[in-house]
């Protein structure tokens, strides 16, 4: 029985005030209410100036209270969640209503030799009646409103849930990119010059021909181990800070020299990024790398990084493959993360792409 009590009187309010309607509202009760003083006024410019004067009397409350709602939501100092207080205000705005009796009467016995009386100053039960329907038609106004609003929110929070989430995927992303890129460098490598020193031992108690297989098997491992592997662990983990985000970036475009050719332009500013700007803009270039190769193909890349005077960071991947179009381009993995580090850089995704003029990928991130 409480809980309907509650419900019930939830629907009256508090609700937050909307001026834009209570302007909309206002000036229809008072423009309907008049405007058959309009149409009893000879047609002709009489009618013209009578319309004119009703606009205006209906405009005046309307653009009052519309104006009083601003204020008010700004500047109460006491509760907006409260019932009471907001039935209080409700029945002051009907209170100055009477105030404008005075200013409306004199306008309308001149012109129209009407006498314009508030029906709520006719007697206490009227204007209870008409507190009621105030209260109401406010309910009725703003309930869809209300509705919309918590749907926002509740729209804003899976927003930001989805943010958490594709954050701890990057964390989680990251985590397993350092692990493998520490477990190569201090397990396999070491491993790989264990091996290399051991055949190293044996080389020459063996045949020429042994030797020359031992030798060749030394050399690759010995390529392997300083080269391929370390270019690998670079590109899972780049160290910034020992080559910067060029170098780094040179690493990444390795595997895909034979197939199309990368050009590189990463401005001084941009090297001097935070680490956490400059790994997003490298797993952005990465995933845009990637998907130039697998999707276009494309056979020449351009990538640049630039950051203005205002720290404001550009980071550009364009190519000249195909291209498509955005209403069938697939949303894959590669999108998800270059989506992830933008929501984490909070910067602003661009592409632009028809078919037969390549792929332009643009994230614009601040300081």
């Amino acid at each position: 029985m409480i809980q309907r009590l509650k419900r019930f009187l939830g629907f009256f309010g508090p609700y937050p005030y909307n001026p834009y309607l209570i302007f909309l509202f206002f000036f229809a009760f008072f423009f309907s209410r008049f405007v058959s003083l309009v149409a009893d006024t000879p047609a002709g410019p009489e009618r013209w100036r009578a319309g004119g004067i009703i606009i205006l009397i209906a405009l005046i409350p309307g653009s009052v209270f519309a104006v009083s709602a601003v204020l008010l939501q700004r500047y109460r100092f006491w509760s907006s969640s409260s019932l009471f207080l907001y039935v209080l205000e409700v029945t002051t705005a009907m209170l100055v209503l009477e105030l404008y009796s005075p200013i409306v009467n004199p306008i309308l016995e001149k012109m129209f030799e009407y006498r314009y009386v508030a029906p709520i100053s006719l007697s206490i039960n009227i204007f209870i009646a008409t507190l009621i329907l105030a209260l109401t038609t406010l309910a009725l106004m703003h309930k869809s409103e209300r509705v919309i609003i918590e749907r926002l929110e509740n729209a804003d929070e899976l927003v930001e849930q989805l943010k958490a989430d594709r954050e701890e995927l990057v964390n989680l992303d990251e985590a397993i990119r350092r692990q493998t890129s520490t477990f190569l460098h201090d397990r396999v490598q070491s491993d790989l010059m264990v091996v290399g020193m051991k055949l190293k031992s044996i080389q020459g108690t063996a045949s020429d021909e042994v030797n020359e297989v031992i030798d060749r098997a030394i050399a690759r491992l010995e390529n392997t181990r300083s080269a391929d592997l370390k270019n690998i662990i670079q590109v899972l983990s780049p160290n910034f800070e020992a080559g910067g985000l060029k170098s780094s970036i040179e690493s990444l475009i390795k595997q895909y020299e034979s197939s199309m050719a990368v050009l590189i332009q990463v401005d001084e500013v941009s090297e001097q990024l935070e680490s956490l700007n400059l790994l997003g803009a490298y797993r952005i270039i990465e995933q845009g790398l990637l998907n130039a190769f697998v999707h276009g193909p494309a056979k020449n890349v351009l990538v640049s990084v630039s950051t203005d005077s205002a720290g404001n960071t550009e980071v550009l991947i364009s190519d000249d493959g195909p291209g498509t179009d955005l209403d069938f381009v697939d949303l894959g993995v590669g999108t998800a993360v270059i989506d992830s580090w933008v929501g984490i850089l909070e910067g602003k995704k661009t592409v632009d792409t028809v078919p037969g003029h390549g792929y332009r990928l643009v994230v614009n991130f601040p300081a």
